[in-house]
């Protein structure tokens, strides 16, 4: 670990106490030192690197930006060292009092000498067997004899382990203790890492909300900041078309987050929409372009009777339904977050129920970050969404952080957050997830290593860089939550 100022805390430490945990607190080592009178201190030893455990695993991936913290992991590192040095050791001890027990007691319940019980095994069935069984007799004669000698020499109630081994081993892990829990400590504060419990959550609570994420038409946000020119110019260009054939209007951003769902759904609620167009469906694509699944989706904004298509898998059936549910009726259809671009024969056949309802007027208004996928799809120019003004973008930034968009206390924090802000160029859920860790704690001095952190991120158009800082601020139990649900596919379906 030394010389890694200026880099990042990596895995190989975590690893460490990884294996010191899983190879030598186990249930035998558990037995064995309650009975030596000794499972009090290594219990504490356990439960103090289960801490450092879960502190390293917060850490991994942060920068080593100063050289106390380079030190105290180096501190760390050295301790988890000794720790496995006392381990072994009385693993070592264990396994010595394992062996004689069960030599000593293999003789004595025979009845043999060593001569006779090598001559009665000494018939082997090859040379292998030979050399083994005899290197195995002449072992077990010799620790039997250590055995002996040591039963002579130390009282019968201390044979397991002497005192003063013991009283040494008990000293040194409760030394190892205390050292750990001061620099796990002092790492932890360094981090800003929040270690808490994990929260026991019922049965009924775990089984809600198992269906994929999926964007719905239903608003989440209070207010929306700076949009309501886009949003006039959309509705103007859905509500103005007059043609029989249906037509479809992309919106385009190319930055994660910059709010094109938010736009769509604000278009969408609009009442001048709502008055126009006899249906309104809103349907979230994403990754998975399925002709089925999506025909599926819209059926249950129109067709009432789940039991006509809900056990369907024939696309072509499916299509029929859903013509007979929109003919002759003018509908807007929201396609969410597209990102599929090579499947043209799909995006055809997809469209044919859609195209041959015989009504004038029908629109899809889709949403994608690829260009790529606009070209494909459009009928109509693309609508380009791009992050808030800086006037608009500071109102919204300052509801979040604060909670009023009219918040005019606190100078320096003001201060800060317009220097966040300017940073952030105008994306929505760039502010959500900075202010999310502004609001937790209200101090100048987190809030400057907010923006410092930010700043050191040396990012342009992008929001991960930003939802990784939020990462990093999570509890350690929400990481290992989030890092296990990344390994399922995109709108996976967790039963």
């Amino acid at each position: 670990m030394k010389g890694l100022h200026g880099m990042v805390v990596d895995a190989a430490i975590g690893w460490l106490v990884q294996s010191i945990l899983g190879s030598f607190f186990t249930g035998q080592m558990e037995v064995w030192t309650r009975e030596i009178g000794i499972d009090e201190d290594v219990e504490k030893l356990k439960f103090q690197m289960r801490y450092v455990e879960m502190v390293l695993a917060a850490a991994k991936g942060r920068k080593i930006d100063n050289m106390p913290l380079t030190q105290s992991l180096d501190v760390l590192r050295d301790l988890l060292y000794d720790s496995e040095d006392v381990m072994e050791e009385l693993d070592y001890y264990r396994l010595e009092q394992q062996i004689e027990g069960k030599d000593c007691s293999t003789l004595s319940g025979s009845g043999t000498n060593p001569k006779e019980s090598y001559v009665s095994s000494s018939t082997p069935s090859s040379a292998f067997d030979f050399i083994y069984k005899a290197t195995s007799q002449i072992t077990s004669w010799a620790l039997s004899s250590r055995k002996r000698k040591r039963e002579e020499d130390v009282p019968a109630h201390s044979t397991i382990l002497p005192l003063e081994i013991k009283h040494d081993i008990s000293k040194r892990i409760n030394v190892i203790v205390d050292k750990l829990c001061t620099i796990g400590n002092s790492v932890q504060r360094v981090l800003q890492i929040d270690i808490s419990c994990p929260i026991v959550t019922s049965s009924e609570s775990q089984n809600t909300a198992r269906n994929p994420r999926r964007t719905t038409s239903v608003p989440i946000e209070s207010k929306v900041y700076g949009r309501d020119a886009e949003r006039d110019k959309i509705i103007e260009l859905l509500i103005n078309g007059k043609s029989s054939e249906l037509n479809v209007l992309p919106l385009v951003g190319a930055i994660g987050g910059v709010g094109k769902t938010t736009l769509a759904r604000f278009v969408y609620r609009d009442q001048r929409i709502i008055d126009h167009f006899d249906l309104q469906m809103w349907v979230c694509v994403s990754t998975d372009f399925n002709e089925a699944r999506l025909t599926r989706e819209i059926l249950e904004h129109v067709c009432e009777d789940r039991q006509e298509y809900e056990k369907i898998s024939n696309p072509d059936v499916l299509q029929n339904i859903l013509l007979k549910n929109i003919m002759h009726k003018r509908f807007l259809l929201v396609l969410d977050d597209m990102w599929e671009e090579k499947d043209r024969i799909g995006w055809i056949n997809f469209l044919a129920p859609l195209k041959g309802n015989q009504a004038t007027g029908c629109m899809i208004l889709a949403t994608t970050r690829r260009k790529s996928v606009a070209k494909m799809i459009r009928t109509i120019a693309d609508v380009e969404v791009n992050g808030l003004d800086g006037k608009e973008f500071w109102l919204f930034f300052r509801a979040c952080a604060f909670g009023d968009a009219s918040y005019e206390g606190s100078p320096s924090l003001q201060s800060i957050g317009k220097e966040i802000a300017k940073a952030l160029k105008g994306c929505p859920l760039a502010a959500r997830s900075v202010d999310a860790l502004l609001n937790t704690d209200c101090s100048y001095q987190h809030w400057v290593t907010v923006r410092d952190k930010w700043k050191s991120l040396e990012v342009a158009d992008d929001i991960l860089p930003i939802l990784k800082l939020s990462y990093d601020y999570l509890p350690v139990h929400l990481q290992r939550c989030f890092s296990y649900c990344s390994l399922f596919p995109e709108d996976y379906r967790f039963y």
